[in-house]
Formats: C-alpha cells, sequence, structure tokens
C-alpha cells in the first residue's frame, strides 16, 4: 500500500504464448464442422427481415390511410410503430430458437 492508496491489480497473463496457442487450437478443433458462417448469416437474415419488412409494410398502410382520411401523419406513426414492435417480438423469437 502506498500513500496514495492501494496499488493497481497486476494485469493477469497467461505465462506461455505455446501453452495459449496450444489451448486455442483444441478449442478450435472441437467446435461444430460444418458451415458456421451461413449459419450465422441466415440468423441475421431472420432477425432484420422481419423487422424491415413489418415496419415498412406499417409505413405504407399508414401512409395510405392518412392519404385517404386526411389525417396528417397519425397512422403512418402508429402503424410504423406496430410494425417494429411486432418485427422485434418476431427476431427476438427466432434468435431464441436459434441460439438458446
Amino acid at each position: 500500500m502506498t500513500e496514495r492508496g492501494p496499488e493497481p491489480p497486476v494485469a493477469f497473463r497467461r505465462p506461455d504464448l505455446r501453452e495459449r496457442t496450444r489451448h486455442d487450437l483444441e478449442r478450435f478443433r472441437r467446435r461444430e464442422p460444418g458451415h458456421r458462417f451461413w449459419r450465422s448469416l441466415a440468423l441475421v437474415g431472420s432477425v432484420g427481415w422481419p423487422i424491415v419488412l413489418l415496419a415498412t409494410g406499417g409505413a405504407l398502410l399508414g401512409r395510405t390511410l392518412d392519404a385517404r382520411f386526411d389525417t396528417g401523419i397519425r397512422f403512418t406513426l402508429i402503424l410504423l410503430t406496430v410494425g417494429t414492435t411486432l418485427g422485434s417480438i418476431l427476431a427476438a423469437r427466432s434468435v431464441r430458437e436459434d441460439g438458446g
């Protein structure tokens, strides 16, 4: 302990670079073989598309209703919010099913 207070903790380091490399290679070999990249890409698509499509659909439908009933942007904002919320719920469900 110094006059200013406690000494900062020493950074944790593994002593042997070869051991760390061997450990990383073993962990890499234990991973699931196969198409992990494509599975990850499919998950990104299953998360993004529901949000985009439902939000866009809500905005377009709201714009149409606003033009028909002359309500400004009221229906656009409401249906955009509803579409984004539903898309987010579907995306979260998709991630929960795939990722655990």
